[in-house]
């Protein structure tokens, strides 16, 4: 295959570092709402509602902004009104039975009832709890019967809301594109671990990429959830219709997105046992070298996805990247290599179809267009002589058990 059809390779950081930027990137939104509501709130308490020291204020803040960032406001109202309710209970039992063991048990025990009678759900009625126990513990009241630290509370959750919901509130789609920004890198970051694997032979660092692949399901299902919120986000949106589209065609390429990384987790395991055998005598030369350009094609095209639904990149790049990644692994020629050549084989293949439906094809678009570059190369790459195929192989040589949708893991995704 000619060097000039290859996508062009970027230069990867150690993937430690490239997970770590994605969760500052992540974050950053999140450390400039919060920062901004707590002054905002200790500045109104004191300098508006004249209070000295308005505790319970930057606490409500954070409690009501944290908990419920990048969700609706109807969650971030209620867990505003969690944090006031514990408050409210626990300065007037404190005021009643004082402190000590038991009073600390009643106090929680209660809060939690009265937020669980009004309706609270398990995050109010937690909240509540959690400030009851900072009233009868970290700072008991005085013998004062006006709530001056329930309005304290009132004031920073109101503040939590306008932070979160009016001032700094994020855009749904936008919102998507950042929870999904470190699973494209940690994704890519694995994928790009896995090549070296192969490409050094090193079966302790395909364990390691094996480890680093798990770990993505935390920021998987935060994505879902984040996915979730953006929808019910919408619904109080200008331009709700639009923004709706947005997120179901999000919702497809991320569903894909998925199924990349469990693919990848099977790949990892697929390469640790390549690596752990001796290839035969007759095996092919360079193989296992082949078989890693194509996993670093892999991690470009993930990158390449990323851009596409983080940043409006063209799909074009997707396929181009997914598509070459799918035939250079597919021109090898394993013979009985172990099936452990076979499987890493099939899974690229699996892993660039989700990445081309990913890019917005469906499943038979998908493979179409991989069966049409498979002839492509073919045609490119025959022999002028016309021998036939190795029995037991496809046209182009490839065993039926590494073409896409073809291998084991795949049966039941068809």
């Amino acid at each position: 295959m000619s060097g000039d059809t290859s996508p062009r390779r970027v230069r990867r950081l150690p993937p430690a570092i490239v997970r770590a930027s994605a969760r500052l990137r992540a974050a950053g939104r999140t450390i400039l709402q919060t920062a901004s509501a707590v002054g905002l709130a200790w500045l109104v308490a004191t300098e508006v509602f004249g209070y000295e020291l308005p505790f319970f204020a930057p606490v409500a803040a954070v409690i009501t902004l944290g908990a419920a960032s990048g969700a609706p406001a109807r969650r971030a109202v209620d867990l505003a009104g969690g944090v006031a309710l514990g408050i409210l209970v626990g300065d007037l039992l404190v005021l009643a039975i004082g402190t000590g063991v038991v009073q600390i048990v009643t106090v929680v025990v209660l809060a939690m009832l009265a937020a669980t009678l009004v309706g609270g759900t398990v995050l109010v009625v937690n909240q509540a709890a959690i400030s009851a126990i900072l009233v009868a513990t970290l700072l008991p009241p005085t013998a004062s019967l006006v709530p001056h630290r329930v309005f304290h509370a009132v004031i920073g959750g109101a503040i939590g809301v306008l932070v979160g919901q009016v001032l700094l509130r994020g855009a749904p789609v936008p919102q998507v594109a950042r929870a999904a920004q470190p699973v494209f890198d940690g994704l890519a970051a694995t994928l790009g671990e896995t090549a070296d694997a192969l490409r050094a032979g090193d079966v302790e660092v395909a364990r390691r990429a094996l480890l680093h692949a798990r770990d993505l399901d935390p920021q998987l299902q935060g994505l879902h959830r984040a996915l979730a919120d953006a929808q019910d986000l919408a619904q109080l949106t200008y331009g709700r219709r639009a923004i709706l589209e947005q997120l179901r065609a999000h919702a497809g390429a991320l569903w894909q997105l998925d199924l990349a990384v469990r693919n990848t987790r099977v790949l990892a395991r697929a390469s640790i046992a390549l690596l752990s055998s001796s290839p035969p005598p007759d095996a092919p030369a360079g193989a296992r070298a082949a078989v890693a350009e194509a996993v670093e094609d892999l991690a470009v095209g993930v990158r390449s996805l990323g851009d596409q639904l983080t940043a409006d990149g063209p799909p074009a790049a997707v396929r181009r990247v997914a598509l070459h990644a799918a035939t250079h692994a597919g021109a090898l020629f394993p013979d009985r290599w172990s099936l452990s050549l076979a499987r890493v084989v099939g899974q690229v293949r699996a892993t660039s179809v989700d990445l081309l439906r990913g890019s917005g094809l469906d499943l038979w678009e998908a493979q179409q267009l991989l069966e049409q570059q498979d002839a492509a190369e073919r045609a490119a790459e025959e022999p002028p002589d016309g021998d036939a195929p190795v029995p037991g192989h496809g046209a182009d040589g490839v065993p039926e058990a590494g073409r896409a949708g073809g291998g084991p893991e795949d049966a039941g995704r068809a």
